[in-house]
């Protein structure tokens, strides 16, 4: 396929998925309908995530540069978009412009090219004066997640707010089981992609910026995975020990099953809500060379997958606002989540799952949310009404917020039943 064909596919696709996402759309769900794979899926992926964390830096240059009423929405998501390459793209600038006027067909909106020719080429001439007037960060944040943290991170919230607007390094785990982190930098090194280690991670690998997953040496054959640090922590606080019997409560897409499997654990039960949550999973696994045992189920109603087995370990990686993985998934600055079904559906989970644990076990809470109201008060309601719990320290444990050391933000709370093992 021809270079022209291949970017007219990602433009088509791109201004297909720009207005569903802003509208409140999952990006991970655009991507998968849009077909594209490969470097092309990946492309797309970079042109998305950054027009929509620079959303509103977007906007104000095209507020000088059109004239003031109401916009063809349409129109509006492709000139974003097409600032969004201007500002970012390798490509040149004389090309972009051109593929982007072009691209009007392929929403219906042939009238509108001497319109978009001429806005780019203004920009392109007044560029230096336009993108000094850039938005503030807290610009690009919805009312309800800006008054959230404000309220949570008097002091933090205006370096929450940058960090979400930051691209995220990409953060790698070696499959300790068929290499060590070493060995797996030294191929990265070879292949001309330097990388840096995080002493508290001891399979994890940190590169600069975004690569296909492809291009990653070993990739097919299962040597490392993309994993966030904070969510690499998971694992390694709940510390799976050979021959114990662990619970990953709500596992899909499946990296904490790996991980806690590459740690060492042989006797997993990975439950999920979802078949095709699951098939990924099962995919994931396969690729690593790891097995499991997986139920589509509920993990709050034990009684219809439980058995009555007990576990001495349980992950509940628990569904949540997202609030901290924002500067991977920007997307999520576009919609607002119910927080009190959240709230809901998490106590749900931890009562249901506290039945299953065995005495003198452990259960870690975690989320990817950075609201107190998930997390610390989750936590804390759920102590107030369980006498049989207790918090267990670790210096891991707690909120960390996105960026703090370059991860995601995170939230952990590792939990011990009390009482004799019968």
């Amino acid at each position: 396929m021809s270079e022209a064909v291949q970017g007219k596919r990602l433009r088509r696709a791109a201004l297909l998925a720009y207005p569903a996402a802003l509208a409140g759309e999952r990006l991970d769900f655009l991507l998968d309908r849009s077909g594209l794979q490969g470097a092309e899926r990946a492309s797309l992926q970079w042109l998305l995530s950054g027009a929509l964390r620079e959303g509103q830096a977007l906007r104000e240059p095209l507020q000088s540069l059109l004239r003031p009423g109401k916009q063809d929405e349409q129109v509006l998501a492709l000139l974003q978009l097409a600032l969004y390459e201007l500002r970012h793209g390798q490509r040149p600038d004389f090309a972009i412009v051109n593929d982007w006027v072009e691209a009007s067909q392929l929403i219906g909106k042939t009238w509108a090219k001497g319109l978009i020719n001429a806005v780019l080429r203004r920009y392109l001439r007044e560029r230096s004066a336009l993108d000094t007037v850039a938005a503030s960060p807290s610009e690009s944040h919805p009312a309800w997640l800006l008054q959230r943290l404000q309220a949570a991170y008097p002091e933090d919230w205006p370096a929450i707010v940058a960090a979400n607007l930051q691209p995220a390094p990409l953060w790698l785990r070696v499959n300790r089981q068929q290499l060590s982190r070493d060995a797996y930098q030294r191929r990265l090194q070879e292949c001309g992609h330097p990388s840096r280690t995080y002493a508290q991670l001891p399979d994890a690998l940190i590169l600069p910026g975004s690569l296909p997953v492809r291009e990653l040496p070993g990739w097919d054959a299962g040597w490392v995975t993309v994993q966030d640090g904070a969510a690499q922590l998971a694992a390694e606080i709940l510390a799976p020990q050979r021959g114990e019997k662990v619970l990953d409560a709500c596992a899909a897409p499946g990296g904490k099953t790996a991980h806690l499997l590459a740690l060492g654990a042989t006797n997993i039960l990975a439950l999920d809500r979802s078949a095709p949550r699951l098939r990924r999973l099962q995919e994931a696994l396969q690729r690593q060379g790891l097995s499991a045992e997986l139920r589509e189920a509920d993990a709050a109603l034990p009684e219809t997958w439980g058995n009555q087995q007990l576990f001495d370990a349980i992950l509940l990686d628990a569904p949540c606002s997202a609030t901290g993985i924002i500067r991977r998934h920007p997307d999520i600055l576009h919609r607002e989540p119910d927080l009190v079904a959240l709230r809901d559906e998490q106590a749900r989970l931890l009562r249901g799952l506290w039945q299953q644990l065995r005495p003198g076990g452990r259960l870690l809470y975690c989320t990817c949310s950075i609201l107190p109201e998930e997390n610390e008060a989750q936590i804390q309601d759920f102590l107030a009404g369980h006498s049989d719990a207790v918090r267990v320290a670790d210096p891991r444990c707690g909120q960390r917020l996105p960026g703090q050391d370059d991860m995601d933000g995170f939230y952990y709370a590792l939990l011990r039943k009390v009482g004799t093992q019968a």
